[in-house]
């Protein structure tokens, strides 16, 4: 999940100046300067989750990628070739995954996100969408995957990211509205795209082809969570949530009894059905029926990303940084 470009767009990244010597008044760019290791990066802004087989990955502010191979009791921090920020990660298996980010950045890594690098930088090419993030990304496979962003940014590639191509005309948004997040639905061909002014796409053939949906709302949808073959979620601006039970054929609204911005959802291993996004607001149901009892969190901030633990638990990431959650805690 993403963070929406709204979100995102006035978090600015750290300006430090590098070079050597006889270029010390040309600053290297953040898709030039690598990403500097931190003792405080875990503690800082942290934008999405994924998992690589049984390791955790983390990605945000300042090309900051970590990982954990504890469920997330420690963390180490991945070499990576920018200082971009990094808005989503994905690992359709165990040792290959993707990032994207600021500057149409596209990372990849073979090695289950302990190295990265880069497949693919915006250049000046005078297109309004050249320099926009790109917020999120999602492959059928290790050959198959897409990319969105910002301005209707619309990407895909069919060789493992050796190649990417613009895919901006198999999508019905003229308009140019931000695409916040992709998604795909295991176990089915499903894949849904969603963003501002309630855009929703659909694709049933993995990506292949895709239709706009009927949507439930006309503000912005900030993610989409697949939760069950027969239970996906919606969810954006002023804490609204959708429901389908048929794959995006109908949409039912969920009430929340709450106005911030939901970014994320997840379903734990008992059943129950998270739900979180800004100020700290978290949304725990019992089972899909999504009775929803909201909560605050004491430190209130804002939550991007979640990812269920074993035993119940859960990971979140956000303003401040990766944290883990007992099953009691939430």
């Amino acid at each position: 999940m993403k963070i929406s470009y709204a979100s995102i767009a006035g978090l600015a990244l750290a300006a430090s100046l590098a070079g050597s010597a006889a270029l010390a008044a040309t600053p290297k760019s953040a898709v030039e300067r690598p990403s500097v290791v931190s003792a405080k990066a875990s503690r800082s802004l942290l934008i999405d989750l994924a998992q690589a087989g049984a390791r955790l990955v983390a990605v945000g502010d300042r090309g900051h990628i970590l990982f954990s191979d504890d469920q997330g009791k420690s963390w180490t921090q991945a070499k990576v070739p920018v200082s971009v920020m990094l808005t989503s990660v994905y690992f359709p298996n165990a040792q290959e995954g993707w990032a994207v980010g600021h500057n149409g950045v596209i990372l990849f890594s073979s090695d289950a996100g302990a190295n990265w690098q880069l497949q693919r930088v915006d250049k000046d090419s005078g297109s309004e969408k050249a320099g926009a993030p790109l917020l999120g990304v999602w492959f059928a496979d290790n050959q198959n995957g897409y990319a969105v962003g910002a301005y209707g940014y619309f990407l895909a590639t069919h060789d493992g990211g050796t190649t990417w191509s613009d895919n901006s005309a198999a999508l019905s948004n003229t308009d140019g509205w931000h695409l916040n997040a992709i998604r795909g639905m295991s176990g089915t061909p499903t894949v849904f795209i969603v963003g501002e002014h309630g855009v929703l796409f659909r694709s049933q053939d993995k990506g292949v082809t895709w239709s706009a949906l009927a949507s439930p709302f006309d503000g912005s949808f900030f993610g989409v969570a697949p939760i069950a073959p027969d239970l996906v979620l919606i969810f954006g601006l002023q804490g609204r949530l959708f429901a389908s039970s048929d794959q995006g054929g109908q949409w039912r609204q969920v009430q929340t009894g709450v106005t911030s911005g939901l970014n994320a959802a997840a379903r734990l291993e008992d059943g129950r059905i998270i739900v979180a996004g800004n100020a700290g607001v978290m949304l725990g149901a019992k089972d899909s029926s999504l009775n929803l009892t909201p909560e605050t969190r004491s430190d209130r901030q804002s939550i991007t990303a979640i990812l269920p633990l074993p035993g119940n638990g859960l990971l979140t990431a956000g303003d401040g940084g990766v944290k883990s959650l007992s099953a009691a805690s939430k």
